[in-house]
This record gives structure tokens, C-alpha cells and sequence, in this order.
């Protein structure tokens, strides 16, 4: 009867050991997708600002008038020079790295370029898929693959009310991999090796298993560790006794698949993880509904407004401190408004508050 109570207890032992253990990986696998899940979302607002940046500095050089008429007199030396000049003074007064600029012309062929003047004229509808099977007609951001792999914003050239030509602003990936770096996470832009008879000039990047490595300034050594350990990049979130790997789709404008981003953790990190991983969740940077916002601006400047006249008219009016200036503003507006619907009316009123922060006590 001893020996079968001792037995029992010795077996009761390992039992509750083994509960314990598979707990604790279990408790263990939950915080390291709940850590996965935050660096996923750091991750998408992070790409979604380099992307509406870009969708925005295409929407702007897309008016300028000097570059419409260097594109509209084929003058691709100035086409060149205004878009050489125009990002210089940029990077001057901005923060914005690893940009480039390109005017296509209706025939998609490269008009002008801010980094080079050598390839005007050469046409890229074999490089570019995203631009030959439709035709662009509004501002629009994706990840696409050309003769590299960037995230590219183009918007239409438009003289009056036709296309004269494309915007393009060209985003490279290694800003985006400073930025994950600096909270400690390691970014590898894997593409697909099937996307390389059109991205030509990432033949000699190197690779992971059937991917290309898309960033200049990727980790070595761990692309080294990953090269042993394919295994890590084939599932979502995956780790082992040193890091943590999670790994999204990338996805072009169409939905095709091309490739995967992968981002590694050191496990001796994560305890600094736990200071941005709350705010982040308060302060989110940017979102979908953000880039689509900026292309509602660009398709309906007049807001409420029946004209851009008409909103800039009653903007002035709002802003001017001028006595003078102020009641001729304020006539031209009555004059204005006097030909508006009750309904157009209201909903000047409620765009024109709904933004605004109120503050104060409520008392």
C-alpha cells in the first residue's frame, strides 16, 4: 500500500510538471502573439505613413503649372530640374528620406526623372503591370514591383480636364527599416524571385530560399540566421530560444501576392517593447481611411462648397482681420451663399465644425 501511495504521488508529480510546462508555453505562445500583433500594427502604421506622404507629394508636384508645361513642350531637361529642385528643398525643410520623383508621359514612356536624365523616353509598360492594364485616373498608392521593388504613389498630370500624364513619387524601403530598427525590430522585404525578369535591377540582392531581399539596409547577420532557418519565415508568428519572426503578406494594388515582409525580435528586447506597445494603441499615426481622405480632397477640393471660389471666398473671410478687406469679403460671400439650398448650407456648417477640437470643461 507505501509503495503504491509513493508511487502515486511520484506519478501525480510528473503529471502536475508536465500541466505546468504545457501552461507555460501556452501563457508563453499568447504574450508572443500578443508582442506579434503589436509590432503588426506599429508595422501597418508605419507603411501607411510612407504611403500617404507619397500619395500627397504626388497630388502636389501633379498641380505644379511650370512642370505641366515643360511636360506639355516635351522640355525634359527642365522636366528634370523642377523635379530635382523641388525635392532638394524638401529634404531641406522636411524629414522625408529615400524619395524619388518621375513624370510618365500619357504613353508611358519616362518623361523626366529627379535622380537621373538618362532613360527620357524609354517606355515601361513591360516593367509596370499597375500601370498598363488600366488607366489611372485618380491618385492611388500602392507596393509595386518595376525594375525595383518600392512603394509608389502616382497620381494623374492633368491640363484643364485631360491626362497629360502621370506623378509619380518612388518610396524605397530603407527609411521604413531605420524607422522598426530604432524599436528594436529587424525588417526583411522579401520578394518574390518570380517578380525578377521584371525587377532587373535587384538580379544581384540577395536571398532567402525563393525570396529576394528588397532592402539595402537589412540586418547581415541575421539574414544569415534566416538563411539556416527557413522554417521562420513560412508561418505567421514563429520563434525560437533567441527570437520572435512574424511575417505579413505583400500585397500589390491588383491583390497579387508579392512576397512577404518579415520582422525579427530579439527575445532579450522585449521587455523594451512594453513602453511604445500602450501608446500605441492611443496614438495611431495613420490609417486606410486617412488615404482615402487625401484622394476625396484631391477629387472634390470645394468640400460643401459648389466651387473652390466659392469655399476660398468664405475661408478668407473667416481668416482676414482686415476691417476693410473683411466687408468686401463679407458681401461677396452674402452674394455667394444667397444662391445656396437650405441642405448645401447645413452641410457647410457641419464640415466646417465636425473637425474642429472643442475644449474646455464641462461644467
Amino acid at each position: 500500500m507505501r509503495k503504491f501511495l509513493i508511487l502515486l504521488l511520484f506519478l501525480t508529480s510528473i503529471a502536475a510538471g508536465i500541466l505546468l510546462y504545457i501552461i507555460s508555453l501556452n501563457i508563453e505562445k499568447n504574450r508572443e502573439e500578443e508582442i506579434a500583433d503589436t509590432i503588426k500594427n506599429y508595422f501597418d502604421k508605419q507603411i501607411n505613413k510612407q504611403k500617404s506622404q507619397a500619395l500627397m507629394l504626388a497630388i502636389l508636384l501633379a498641380q505644379n503649372e511650370a512642370l505641366k508645361n515643360a511636360l506639355l513642350d516635351i522640355d525634359e531637361e527642365k522636366g528634370h530640374q523642377i523635379l530635382y529642385d523641388a525635392l532638394q528643398t524638401l529634404k531641406k525643410y522636411t524629414p522625408i528620406e529615400g524619395v524619388r520623383a518621375q513624370v510618365i508621359a500619357k504613353d508611358l514612356t519616362i518623361f523626366a526623372r529627379s535622380w537621373d536624365k538618362e532613360f527620357s523616353g524609354m517606355p515601361i509598360e513591360g516593367f509596370r503591370k499597375d500601370l498598363s492594364n488600366f488607366k489611372i485616373t485618380k491618385p492611388k498608392v500602392s507596393i509595386e514591383a518595376g525594375r525595383l521593388l518600392t512603394i509608389k504613389a502616382t497620381a494623374p498630370v492633368k491640363n484643364r480636364y485631360k491626362i497629360i500624364g502621370y506623378m509619380e513619387i518612388i518610396v524605397l524601403f530603407e527609411p521604413l527599416t531605420n524607422i522598426l530598427r530604432k524599436k528594436g525590430i529587424e525588417l526583411f522585404v522579401l520578394m518574390d524571385s518570380n517578380y525578377l525578369d521584371v525587377a532587373t535591377l535587384m538580379r544581384e540582392n540577395p536571398t532567402i530560399g525563393s525570396y529576394v531581399v528588397s532592402n539595402r539596409n537589412y540586418n547581415k547577420p541575421l539574414l544569415i540566421y534566416l538563411k539556416r532557418n527557413l522554417k521562420f519565415i513560412e508561418d505567421d508568428v514563429s520563434s525560437d530560444s533567441n527570437y520572435l519572426f512574424i511575417t505579413k503578406p505583400m500585397l500589390n494594388s491588383q491583390g497579387d501576392r508579392l512576397g512577404v515582409y518579415v520582422m525579427v525580435f530579439a527575445k532579450e528586447q522585449i521587455r523594451k517593447l512594453e513602453p511604445f506597445s500602450k501608446p500605441l494603441s492611443l496614438f495611431l499615426d495613420i490609417d486606410d481611411d486617412a488615404l482615402r481622405d487625401i484622394i476625396m480632397i484631391w477629387e472634390h477640393p470645394e468640400g460643401s462648397f459648389r466651387a473652390v471660389y466659392d469655399k476660398s471666398v468664405v475661408e478668407f473671410l473667416s481668416k482676414t482681420k482686415d476691417s476693410e478687406l473683411r466687408k468686401e469679403f463679407e458681401l461677396e460671400a452674402r452674394q455667394i451663399l444667397q444662391n445656396y439650398s437650405k441642405e448645401e448650407l447645413i452641410d457647410i456648417i457641419i464640415n466646417r465644425y465636425k473637425a474642429d477640437p472643442k475644449r474646455g470643461a464641462i461644467r
